[in-house]
């Protein structure tokens, strides 16, 4: 019963959870430092573990450095201020100016301006070594003629006598090529030039160099992961354009290059619109010019053929009049011809071209009509482009915007149905008019009628390409004066220094790290210590109800077996411990007669039969004659401490085959006898309740003063119970740092059940240094009975204060 409650596991699992509950109403410091001390070793090989942990992330990671450049958002066009010309574009917001920045198509911009056609390398025992613009060779790509080739190393293994191999993928050349020659691949064709040829063929750098044919596309997206674009200040209008990646040079290459791309297309997206103004006026005027020129062909001809020059006879009425009609004429045809255009614009969702015709709108009675009209899907067009940069067209704001667009552009189609419809009257009445006025020249002479009609004419295409000149200069100043005030505030410099892995920072932070993990490996062993520590913990768990008969302090040297040991150095802490032990027994039992010493423990291991035979030698140093016998015969060990053989003891003994003086052996002290356990017998436990144990013992009380039982362990079986309730003095057995504290209350239950109002208690094997840490153990031994010991070392010499403050 009571091994079933030494091994249930459940107990355990309540002891830790009760420590765990109280760890901060009843913390034991003490028990925490010598937690703390005997982990050092663990604690050490943690921290270092870590650290060395640390120095292989450190020089097997790849270093990873940052480069960052500052942007300044504005833009100007001086040029447009003085002419007095509308802006053909929106001012950008820092968000829209972000996403542009850090968008595929400027990075792709950045990486065709850079050297990035061919990656080199130097291959390392475990990472590799990019030699952006430091390569000691270059490859002169002359053909790919598998495009599989690209993305894959290609190995140069340069040989001695200026000789190489080239290998990739399953090809590796069967023969040698010379540095100088055309090195020709089944899938690629190049040649390698070298200023520096002897760098190339140092010693152990065999096959140590490789180039990668890049693909564009993929540079790219690697390039696109590790840029990042913020704003460092909003009223500064100022971005940070960076980069993190393994070559510093590269990347501080990139960012710079990034944003000069950004800047020269902010530059050439906003000064589109002039140019594609310049491109329609440059159509329109070699229209008109054709036109003039053949109307001052024919005036030319028309006179010189006629020999008129002038028509001052023919009625200026007329002429002003007729004048006037076909001036307006040409003026519906040009509304026409603007309305067909922007209908044609709106229809194919062009707003640039679109946008672009508002100033030939100037001056036309429709201008505030269709211009608010066009503004207004100009701005609707501006503000879905900028939603479209950070979402895509199913996106509710665009799609809102989308149908509010499809609103304007109903509305002005209609208008210039009207306006269409408006024309196209007018233009008739006019025409009609004109009729009239040519059957009056019908009765003018035709000579003057001819002549006006081709001045007219040539009039009228002079002025219009008089206009057209006029607008295409206008246009040209502003396209030239527009000067984007983005600029780089900041350059990017070269990193000196990776941002990953930073030394100090990762040494800084494992460390911190293996003291976080030592420090829970050190409160997970104190929450679940469940060893016997002190002498305190057995006077609290036990509510005070077994009496401490003392401690046995630990012994540094190894000890195979249980031995006799207070012989050998008589004045040892060992021997002071079991001396004040032996003091200590006459207040547990002062009578007369020989006394019956029973000891036992709860398991085997914790030391009972090392303190039998060290407690019945020290009481025979004065004088006084004691024996020890065996009675664990399961596992028997006095043999084995006086090394000798056990063919007969305790269990011949009883079973009647060897007489008591036959089993009688002597130890080399004088007083100091013993009994072996005898051969293992089947039946221990009827052999302990056999009367014929009762007659031994009677018999040996006739002959010696104190008989010490070392009785089998009551935790696994119930053999020692029967000797424990005969004994004059029961002594019960625990080992520090090994027996578990639910022993002691197995020990006090055992006490209660069977009434053993005696039994007291040993701890064996206590370091006694331990004070240093908060235990009261003190250099001497008081135990409750009024007996102090001093403190001796092992060679027998008493300590001197300043000993003490040394241990």
């Amino acid at each position: 019963m009571i091994g079933d409650n030494i091994t249930d596991k459940n107990s355990n699992f309540e002891g830790y959870r009760e420590r765990l509950t109280n760890f901060s109403q009843e913390f034991e410091f003490g028990l925490f430092l010598y937690i703390l001390k005997r982990s050092l070793i663990w604690i050490v090989m943690i921290i270092s573990l870590f650290l060395f942990v640390a120095f292989l992330y450190i020089r097997y990671t790849v270093p990873i450095y940052e480069a960052n450049t500052i942007l300044q958002m504005s833009k100007n066009n001086t040029a447009q201020k003085i002419l007095d010309v509308s802006q053909m574009y929106d001012e950008g917001s820092l968000a829209g100016e972000i996403e542009l920045i850090r968008s595929k198509f400027l990075i792709k911009k950045a990486v065709q301006k850079l050297p990035l056609e061919i990656s080199y390398f130097v291959k390392g025992d475990i990472l590799n070594d990019e030699k952006y613009k430091s390569s000691s060779y270059e490859i002169d790509l002359i053909e790919i003629k598998d495009s599989s080739i690209i993305g894959k190393p290609i190995i140069i293994d340069f040989l001695q006598d200026q000789f190489l191999n080239i290998e990739y993928g399953n090809y590796n050349s069967e023969h040698e090529f010379n540095i100088s020659q055309l090195v020709e691949t089944p899938s690629v064709s190049f040649y390698i030039k070298c200023d520096n040829r002897e760098a190339l063929y140092q010693k152990g750098f065999s096959n140590a160099y490789f180039f990668i044919i890049n693909d564009i596309d993929a540079l790219v997206n690697k390039f696109y992961k590790g840029v990042n674009v913020s704003v460092l200040n909003p009223n500064a209008q100022t971005i940070v354009v960076g980069l993190k990646y393994s070559n510093a040079r590269l990347a501080m290459d990139f960012v710079n290059e990034l944003s000069s791309q950004y800047i020269l297309y902010d530059l050439e997206k906003k000064s589109g619109s002039s140019a594609n103004i310049l491109k329609f006026i440059g159509v329109q005027l070699d229209t008109v010019f054709m036109r003039l020129n053949t109307a001052e062909t024919m005036l030319q001809s028309f006179k010189k053929e006629h020999k008129v020059s002038n028509i001052e006879n023919i009625s200026n009425v007329y002429v002003d009049n007729y004048n006037k009609l076909e001036e307006e004429l040409l003026k519906i045809e040009m509304d026409e011809s603007i309305l067909n255009e922007i209908q044609k614009s709106g229809e194919l969702d062009k707003e640039i071209e679109l946008y672009n015709l508002i100033p030939f709108l100037a001056g036309t009675e429709y201008e505030a009509l269709l211009s608010s009209m066009i503004n207004s899907m100009h701005n609707l067009m501006m503000e879905r482009d900028d939603y479209l940069f950070t979402g895509t067209k199913d996106n509710e704001r665009v799609v809102a915007i989308d149908y509010r667009l499809q609103i304007q552009r109903n509305l002005l189609f209609e208008s210039i149905k009207s306006l269409k419809i408006r024309l196209n009257s007018r233009r008739l009445s006019l025409k009609a008019k004109l009729k009239e006025f040519e059957q009056i020249f019908l009765e003018m002479p035709n000579q003057e009628m001819e002549l006006t009609r081709l001045q007219r004419l040539y009039e009228i295409n002079e002025k219009y390409y008089t206009m057209l000149l006029e607008k295409q200069i206008e246009y040209r100043i502003s396209k030239e004066g527009f000067v984007t005030n983005n600029q780089i505030l900041e350059a990017s410099s070269y990193p000196s220094a990776p941002i990953i892995p930073k030394p100090k920072v990762t040494y800084i932070s494992f460390f911190i790290a293996s003291l976080i993990v030592s420090l829970i490996f050190i409160i997970l062993r104190y929450l679940t210590h469940n060893n016997i520590t002190s002498l305190n913990e057995i006077t609290k768990l036990s509510n005070a109800s077994l009496g401490v008969l003392g401690l046995v302090p630990h012994y540094d040297n190894d000890m195979p077996v249980s031995m006799l040991l207070v012989d050998k150095k008589p004045k040892s802490v060992l021997a002071e411990s079991f001396r004040s032990i032996r003091s200590n027994l006459q207040f547990v039992d002062s009578s007369e007669g020989s006394k019956l010493i029973c000891i036992t423990s709860t398991i085997s291991g914790e030391g009972k039969t090392f303190i039998s035979i060290n407690l019945g030698g020290i009481i025979s140093f004065s004088n006084k004659k004691v024996i020890i016998l065996d009675l664990d015969m399961r596992k028997p060990k006095i043999h084995k401490a006086f090394d000798v053989e056990n063919k007969q003891g305790m269990s011949t003994l009883l079973i009647g085959k060897a007489k008591l003086e036959e089993c009688i052996r002597h130890s080399p002290n004088e007083n100091l006898d013993y009994i072996t356990a005898g051969p293992v017998p089947p039946n221990p436990s009827e052999l302990l309740l056999n009367p014929e144990l009762d007659k031994v013992i009677e018999e040996l009380r006739k002959k010696y003063d104190v008989i010490i039982a070392d009785n089998p362990p009551v935790g696994l079986v119930t053999d020692g119970i029967v000797m424990m309730q005969k004994a004059d003095i029961p002594i019960y057995v625990f080992r520090a740092d090994y027996s578990k504290k639910q022993f002691i209350q197995n020990a006090d239950r055992l006490k209660n059940e069977n009434h053993f109002h005696k039994l007291t208690v040993i701890l064996n094997n206590v370091d006694i240094n331990r004070n240093r840490y908060g235990y009261n153990y003190g250099y001497g031994y008081g135990y409750g009975y009024g007996y102090t010991y001093g403190y001796y070392d092992d060679s027998g010499e008493k300590s001197s204060r300043k000993f003490k403050i040394k241990k």
